[in-house]
Formats: structure tokens, C-alpha cells, sequence
């Protein structure tokens, strides 16, 4: 019997349970839900579950799964036992946890019943950035064993960015020890404007793969050990780690150790984009994953390819050289000549190239991978072209999104995605909304599954990093795992009664039990006479909107800003609004609903004015109070600041001075 199996039996002992009278559970109290299943008479109550106990029988590389889908599996529950039959070992262990949650549910007494089960997809994901806030070891581990309870697949392990270099390799051991440590309060400092932080050396008598904060200094990194020891953890759950080493951008880091990399030239307008058209720039990356390729035994590695700002190749002779020798036309396609090369590196390697969807940009080389996550459209684009492609879309799935009312969260990126939104995403409905009937079942087979990513600039501590994660990565995981129709009401009584689970295991969740859910004066419209009014609005560069629809539409913004349907950005220095209501009528109020959000620099204005007029030439200024601001201010708020007034116009013009990058704005009110 082999070490795995072993291992998976000795995880299967989690079952033993004291047996209560509470009543027995069956599958439907399972996440993620099971793709179908069957009630028989009576329930079963396991005893200690050992390789030589009669009442629990595996059958792995049963005749019936020899066509079926790695990791399916058959449970059935009978008075007097157990069996289990699978396609593979994995298949036994996703059965095991299907038996652990029952168990859990039941208090150890089981519904006999009939359970055929199977996932949807391959790749069911969660991306852990390690970078803009280390990440200790331990935690890393610790979700590796909630990820193994919802039969999560894969690991993306973000290892490279502007803030550090996470691994200490054998190539480049100075990189990690020049990179991985900063100044502490500009790593925390997630108001600070720009990339300011100072590189340190590494602290005497480091432990790796531990966060280390001293008040001054901050950071971490994984030796080889430590990431043999994370992946070997993986192994035992079925787990795979995806590496990421980003390029060509995303490498501020990198670059203060190797400036070698930069292009020709003293003046780089972007600090993070390294040349890709100078060999020591190959030599560099493909030494990096040569080594990361020997280490790692995954399927794939990940390169990023994501938000490479090109100014720095337009300015360099080396590239400009390049592109007129190879007739290159835009810096785009000289992002993908670079890509093509590092794939085909990979290639040597056994290896497959993952990217973000900027990868095609330019063109994308045969054999590539796209990670959609701006949106969906990169997805779709990508399997019109018949590329596979991993849904990861920043609408659903990016868990530095706040996951409640943002005044009672967590500091957060200013996007709300509650448990309930991101349980909603369905990728093939996204994908055929998109394509329509040029979506097809063939194309749809390149869909190989979904993923979450938690980015960490504002996720400093392990505890805030978990309660991010959980329970909404439950979601993700039935939504890879299970074809079954979404039941969002049953889901959530399970993911409470999981959270429990998780909080006895150690892992700190989001409560479910205290959400406040969507923004109440958001949900109803609101009484006005802007019903068939058109607001414009100039912006301080000059621009002009004719008509924003919903700045009149009676509906108060909800709790994400970043939702273009209810709000929309001032930008920032002097803006105007102007109102037309389509007739004069009489006045009483004028009112103007903001957020602030300091933490994405977001500022209620220094001054409003508000002015009316019949005509739209004449305009007669109103009094305002701007002393409502509030005095506590907090990292976000939603205000609505306004006046009285007395008379009848056609016309309201709103003026303000915007500071930093503005306020975002729901409404103009007017009765």
C-alpha cells in the first residue's frame, strides 16, 4: 500500500466522532454540492476507520471509472458499512471528504444513501499573493487543508512582484536577500502613492519561511526547503502549486537588485518593466525557471504577462533595433516575441505556459493558457482562438474586495463582492453571453475550470488574510466541483455550519451569522423630479459626459463603488455638473451623494457650490453649508451633502474641488 494511501486513510480517522442524538446528515449538507445522489432506508454510525475495518471498503481503479473523470467516485452508506469506489486515489480522498463534512453535520450518525460524484473541472482554484504581505509558511498550510475539505485542486503560488522576491534560489540568492525585506511602515503604508518602500538586506538570524516585523523592517521568503515542504503537504490533499515568477512588468523589486535588466538609457518612465530584448534578460529568467521548473513538479508555471506599461521600449535603442530587424509594428507585438521566446523555454522544460490575459496582447503564442481576469471578455477572446483559459474574472472572483458593508470591514480594495455574488458566477453562462451562438460545446471544452485571487496590499496579518478567503472560496470550489443547480440558500446554511469547522481547525472566517448585506437605501428608488432630467458633467480636463443616466435615476449607490451602474468618478481639481430638469418647476431641495474612501484616495471635496437658473445663462448661487463633513472620518463613508432652498429653476449646476483622485458620486437629488 502506497504512502498516499496511507496518508489518505489516516486522514480519513478524522471521521471518528462521538455519536448524539441529533439527527443524521445526508449529502445535501456537503460543499461542494454532489452531482447527484439518492436516500435508502436506515443511517449508519462509523466507528475508528482503519485499513483493516470491515465496514469501510474501497474499490480504487474500479472497471466502471476506467472512461470516467479522474477524481470521480461512488459512495455508498448502508446499516451495516461503507464502500467506496473510485477512479483513482483522488477519487477515494474527495469521497473521504464528502464523508468528513457528513459526519461533522450528523454529529457521526449517516443517512444511508447512494452518491455518484464528479468534478465539473480540472483546475478548482485559489491564488495566494505572498508578495505585497509575506505570508508565513504555517498559514500557507493551514489553508491547504481547508482548500483539501471542499475538494480544491490547485494552488497558485504569486511568488514574484513589485515588493519582493519571495524564493531564495541557487541562480540568484542575493535577489531574495536584496528584495524580500523592506522598511516596515512603507510596506504598510497602503495610503503611500508610489512604490517608496526601501530595500533592506536580510535580517541577521532570519528564519525563513516566517514573517518577520520588527517595527523597522518587514517581509519574508520560502528557501527550497520550505516549498518542498509546502508542496509535499499539497501532494498528501491532491494539490497541485502552480509557480508564478512575474515578467516582463511587475518587477520594481527586481530591478533595484538587477538594474542590469533595465533597457538602454538613463530616463525609465516605468521603474517595474525589464528589457525584453537584451539576453541578459533571457539569461536571467530562464535560469530562474530552469530552477523553479526542477523544484516545482506542476503542469504549468505561471509568467504573469499582466499591466507592462511599454514607454521604457519605446524609448530604448535595443528594442526599436529589434523591431525594425524582425518588422515589428507596436510595442505589443514586441511584449508577445518576448512571451513566445520564455514559452518555448518552458516547453524544453515540460512545462506549459499559464498567463494573465494581457498575454494577448499582440498575438499569443499556440500553446498558451490565459488567466481571464479583467472580466470575461479575455476569456472568450481566448477560447474563440481555441486556447484553454482559467476564469478568474475581478467581478466575482478578487477577494481584496471588501465582503460586506465596507464601514464594517476590514481595510479592502473598493469593490464589495458578497458570498452571495461570487456564489452566482457561473463560467460557461458568462462565456456564451459573451460569444452567443458562436459559443459552442467544442469550445466550451476549453474552459478548464475557475479560480479566486486574494492580492494583499491591504492584507497585512495571516487572520485578515483567512478572513478574505473564507467561507467565499467555498463558492469557488462548487462552483468548479459541481454541475448541480445552484441553491444559494442551502449553500450558505452549509458554509456556516463549514466556518465552524474551520475556526476549530484554527483558520479565522468572515462571520455570516453578522452580514449586513447590500446598502438598504440602495435597494428602492427614491422620490425626485430628475425623472427625465439629463445631467452632464465636465471633468477638469476638459472632458464632457452629455448625459450620465445614473447620476438622475432615483437610485442611491451601493456598497461597491466600483460598480459603473451606480457611480461614477469625479477625477479629480475643478468638475462641474449641470442639470437639466427639461422645464422650470419649483425647488425645495438640491442634494449630492458621495463616497469618500481614503484608502483608494478617494476625497469628499474641498468646497461645493451650487447654483440654479431659469435659463441656463443667468445662474444665482445657493448657500451651502460645507461644515458637514463628517468629523469622524473613517477609511470609507457614504454622505449626502445638500441644502434647502426656496424658488423655480430649470437648471442646477454643481461645482467642485476635487482633491487627489476625487470622489465617487451616486446621485444628484432634486424635489
Amino acid at each position: 500500500m502506497n504512502k498516499h494511501f496511507l496518508n489518505l486513510l489516516a486522514l480519513g480517522a478524522a471521521l471518528t466522532v462521538s455519536v448524539s442524538l441529533a439527527a443524521q446528515a445526508g449529502p445535501d449538507v456537503v460543499i461542494p454540492a454532489v452531482s447527484s445522489y439518492t436516500l435508502t432506508p436506515g443511517t449508519f454510525t462509523p466507528g475508528e476507520i482503519s485499513r483493516d475495518n470491515p465496514a469501510l471498503n474501497f474499490r480504487i481503479g474500479d472497471r466502471k471509472f476506467r472512461d470516467t473523470t479522474p477524481g470521480a467516485y461512488t459512495l455508498s452508506i448502508k446499516p451495516k458499512g461503507i464502500t467506496i469506489r473510485a477512479a483513482d486515489e483522488r477519487g477515494a480522498f474527495y469521497a473521504l471528504q464528502t464523508l468528513r463534512q457528513m459526519c461533522d453535520a450528523g454529529n457521526g450518525v449517516l443517512s444511508c444513501c447512494e452518491v455518484t460524484d464528479r468534478p465539473r473541472y480540472p483546475y478548482r482554484g485559489l491564488m495566494f499573493d505572498v508578495v505585497r504581505h509575506f505570508r508565513s509558511k504555517e498559514a500557507v498550510l493551514r489553508q491547504l487543508d481547508a482548500m483539501a475539505m471542499v475538494k480544491m485542486s490547485r494552488m497558485h503560488f504569486h511568488l514574484t512582484d513589485n515588493e519582493g522576491f519571495r524564493i531564495r534560489l541557487d541562480c540568484c540568492p542575493d535577489v531574495a536577500r536584496k528584495t524580500a525585506f523592506g522598511d516596515a511602515r512603507s510596506f504598510h503604508d497602503i495610503l503611500s502613492t508610489t512604490y517608496a518602500y526601501t530595500p533592506v538586506e536580510e535580517p541577521e538570524g532570519y528564519v525563513t519561511g516566517t514573517y518577520y516585523d520588527d517595527g523597522k523592517i518587514c517581509g519574508g521568503y520560502y528557501s527550497k526547503d520550505d516549498i518542498r515542504e509546502i508542496l509535499a503537504y499539497a501532494a498528501e490533499r491532491h494539490i497541485e502549486i502552480i509557480p508564478e515568477i512575474e515578467m516582463p512588468g511587475h518587477n520594481l523589486a527586481l530591478l533595484k537588485a538587477r538594474p542590469e535588466l533595465f533597457c538602454n538609457g538613463k530616463k525609465h518612465p516605468q521603474k517595474n518593466v525589464v528589457c525584453v530584448t537584451r539576453e541578459e534578460t533571457y539569461a536571467f529568467f530562464e535560469a530562474v525557471l530552469k530552477e523553479v521548473a526542477e523544484l516545482f513538479p506542476s503542469e504549468y508555471i505561471h509568467i504573469g504577462g499582466d499591466e507592462a506599461k511599454k514607454d521604457n521600449w519605446k524609448a530604448c535603442d535595443l528594442c526599436r533595433e529589434t523591431m525594425a530587424k524582425e518588422g515589428l509594428t507596436s510595442v505589443d507585438q514586441l511584449q508577445s516575441r518576448f512571451i513566445r521566446r520564455i514559452e518555448k523555454s518552458l516547453n524544453a522544460m515540460g512545462k506549459k505556459l499559464i498567463g494573465w490575459d494581457e498575454i494577448l496582447e499582440g498575438g499569443l503564442s499556440e500553446n498558451a493558457t490565459v488567466m481571464s481576469w479583467r472580466g470575461s471578455t479575455g476569456g472568450a477572446k481566448s477560447i474563440e482562438m481555441e486556447h484553454d483559459v482559467i476564469m478568474t474574472p475581478n467581478t466575482y472572483y478578487y477577494f481584496d474586495y471588501c465582503q460586506d458593508a465596507p464601514y464594517k470591514e476590514p481595510r479592502a480594495f473598493n469593490a464589495c463582492l458578497p458570498l452571495q455574488h461570487v456564489y452566482s458566477y457561473d463560467p460557461e453562462k458568462d462565456i456564451a453571453g459573451i460569444l452567443g451562438a458562436a459559443y459552442t460545446p467544442e469550445l466550451a471544452k476549453h474552459i478548464l475550470g475557475v479560480q479566486a485571487n486574494l492580492w494583499t496590499e491591504c492584507v497585512i496579518t495571516d487572520p485578515h488574510f483567512e478572513y478574505m478567503l473564507w467561507p467565499r472560496a467555498f463558492a469557488v470550489a462548487e462552483t468548479g466541483w459541481s454541475e448541480a443547480p445552484k441553491d444559494y440558500d442551502r449553500f450558505r446554511r452549509n458554509s456556516e455550519r463549514l466556518c465552524g469547522r474551520l475556526r476549530e481547525m484554527g483558520i479565522n472566517c468572515f462571520d455570516l451569522s453578522a452580514e449586513v448585506g447590500e446598502r438598504k437605501a440602495a435597494l428602492q428608488e427614491i422620490p425626485r423630479l430628475t425623472r427625465d432630467a439629463k445631467v452632464s458633467f465636465r471633468f477638469s480636463d476638459g472632458r464632457i459626459r452629455d448625459h450620465i443616466p445614473q447620476l438622475a435615476d432615483g437610485h442611491l449607490g451601493g456598497w461597491s463603488t466600483r460598480d459603473t451602474t451606480q457611480w461614477i468618478s469625479s477625477g479629480s481639481g475643478k468638475v462641474q455638473m449641470t442639470v437639466d430638469l427639461g422645464k422650470v418647476q419649483p425647488l425645495h431641495y438640491i442634494g449630492v451623494e458621495m463616497a469618500e474612501y481614503p484608502l483608494r484616495k478617494r476625497f469628499f471635496p474641498l468646497n461645493m457650490q451650487i447654483e440654479v437658473s431659469r435659463d441656463g445663462v443667468a445662474f444665482t448661487p445657493v448657500d451651502i453649508d460645507m461644515t458637514r463633513w463628517p468629523e469622524d472620518r473613517k477609511d470609507f463613508q457614504i454622505v449626502t451633502v445638500g441644502t434647502t432652498v426656496s424658488g423655480e429653476a430649470r437648471y442646477v449646476r454643481i461645482r467642485m474641488d476635487m482633491i487627489r483622485s476625487g470622489a465617487h458620486i451616486s446621485e444628484v437629488i432634486v424635489n
